[in-house]
């Protein structure tokens, strides 16, 4: 069943990381958030986002030596954001591979965030430019990039 485009959107891992994580970006990414919140909006995201979210704020804690709790609470306070997950299912992997081999890229992750919005008929917002770029020059014109939601 599809959601309305109206209410619902998805949302890339790097918005919650960049949210959560102190960065240039983080202002633009939990401007969005809020943006959404307000607009009574339903954040979806594949199942596979808990794993992206948490290996990006790892990364990031260890390249910056961060200590192990500032990094888990980090990861903690992403996951009380609490989007709706969408499980992997058959169909949800077939669409990511198509999305995938239409962007050129060897993985599918971010294709399951295109795969998902396309679903549910929803925007959805990256701060991933590469992706945005490319997504866009193939037809996504519902892919939207952070930075626009000054």
């Amino acid at each position: 069943m599809k959601s309305s485009a109206t209410s619902s959107v998805v949302i890339d891992a790097n918005v919650t990381v960049f949210a959560i994580w102190p960065s240039p970006h983080t202002e633009t990414a939990q401007m969005l958030l809020e943006r959404l919140r307000q607009e009574r909006k339903i954040i979806h995201v594949p199942e596979l986002w808990r794993a992206e979210v948490t290996s990006v704020l790892h990364q990031l804690g260890a390249s910056r030596r961060e200590a192990q709790d500032k990094v888990r609470r980090m990861v903690q306070a992403a996951l009380k954001t609490a989007p709706k997950r969408a499980p992997l299912d058959e169909e949800l992997c077939l669409n990511a591979l198509a999305w995938a081999d239409r962007l050129g890229q060897a993985k599918a992750y971010d294709a399951f965030y295109l795969a998902l919005a396309e679903r549910l008929g929803a925007e959805f917002w990256t701060a991933d430019k590469r992706l945005y770029n490319r997504a866009r020059q193939v037809g996504a014109e519902f892919v939207r990039l952070v930075s626009e939601a000054r």
